[in-house]
C-alpha cells in the first residue's frame, strides 16, 4: 500500500528533526580531511586532552614549537637553524645540528657523539672516562696533574729542556749543551764532549786529558798534575810529602 501525503499539513516537522539530528551529531569523532585541509585562524587552537597527535608524514612548523613536557625521540633529529634547549635534555639517538646549538640546562648524551666543527667550552669540562686526542692539544692555562704522566713514545719538552725516555734508558738534555742520562745502573753527566760516571760506590769525572776517580778510601787523579792555585806557606807547619811508590800524598811535622 502506498504512502498517502496529507496536503493539509506541511513538512516542517521533518526539517526540525533533521536540524536536531545535525545539532547533536558527533561526526568529527571519525572524519577524514582531504586536499582542502583544516585551517584554524583568528587566535583559535586545537586542544588534545586525553588523546594523541600522530603524524605519519611530515609536520612543518614555521613559528615556535614549545614543549613543556618530555620529548622522546628514537629516530634522527636534524636541525639546520638555531636550537635552544633550556631544560634537561636526554638524547639517545643520532642528532645532527648544522646551525647554532645552545643548551643552558643539564644535558645527557647516552650514545655516540661526533663533533666535526669547532667546540668552545667556557665552563668546567669534566671527563670521567678515557679521552683520546689524535690531534694537537694546546693548553694555555695552568695544568694540574694529580696522577702519573706516562709517555710511551715521543719526548717531553719544556722550553730548551728535553726529556727523552727512550734514549740510553732515559736522558735529560739541556738547551745550552750537555745533559744527564742513566744506563746499566750508572748515571752519566755530559757536557760539551766531557762525561762523568756516578754510581753508588764510586765516581769518575772526565775532562780533556785527565780523569778523577773517587773510590771508597781514595781519590785518584789520572793524566795530569794536581795543582792548587793560591796555596799559602806557613813556616813551622806540617809538610806534604809525595810517595812515588804509591802515588799518595802524606804530611809530616
Amino acid at each position: 500500500m502506498g504512502k498517502i501525503n496529507d496536503l493539509s499539513q506541511g513538512n516542517m516537522g521533518e526539517v526540525w528533526a533533521a536540524i536536531k539530528k545535525l545539532q547533536y551529531s558527533t561526526s568529527q569523532n571519525n572524519m577524514a580531511v582531504g586536499r582542502g585541509g583544516v585551517t584554524v585562524y583568528g587566535g583559535g587552537g586545537i586542544t588534545i586532552e586525553n588523546g594523541g597527535l600522530y603524524v605519519n608524514g611530515s609536520a612543518t612548523i614555521n613559528g615556535v614549537l614549545e614543549a613543556a613536557g618530555t620529548i622522546n625521540m628514537t629516530g634522527t633529529f636534524t636541525a639546520t637553524g638555531e636550537v635552544n634547549l633550556n631544560g634537561p635534555t636526554d638524547i639517545a639517538g643520532n642528532t645532527t645540528v648544522t646551525g647554532d646549538f645552545t643548551v643552558t640546562g643539564p644535558t645527557s648524551l647516552d650514545g655516540t657523539t661526533e663533533i666535526t666543527g669547532d667546540t668552545t667550552v667556557t665552563g668546567t669540562f669534566d671527563v670521567d672516562g678515557p679521552m683520546t686526542t689524535t690531534g694537537t692539544l694546546d693548553v694555555e692555562g695552568v695544568t694540574t696533574l694529580k696522577n702519573d704522566l706516562n709517555v710511551t713514545t715521543g719526548k717531553i719538552k719544556a722550553g730548551g729542556l728535553t726529556i727523552d725516555p727512550a734514549a740510553s734508558g732515559g736522558s735529560l738534555v739541556f738547551a745550552g749543551g750537555g745533559g744527564v742520562q742513566g744506563t746499566s745502573g750508572v748515571t752519566v753527566v755530559k757536557g760539551f764532549g766531557n762525561a762523568g760516571l756516578i754510581t753508588d760506590t764510586n765516581a769518575s769525572l772526565f775532562s780533556a786529558g785527565m780523569s778523577l776517580d773517587v773510590t771508597p778510601g781514595a781519590v785518584v787523579i789520572n793524566g795530569g798534575p794536581l795543582r792548587i792555585p793560591g796555596m799559602t806557606y806557613q813556616a813551622g807547619g806540617a809538610n806534604v810529602r809525595y810517595d812515588a811508590s804509591t802515588g799518595q800524598l802524606h804530611y809530616t811535622t
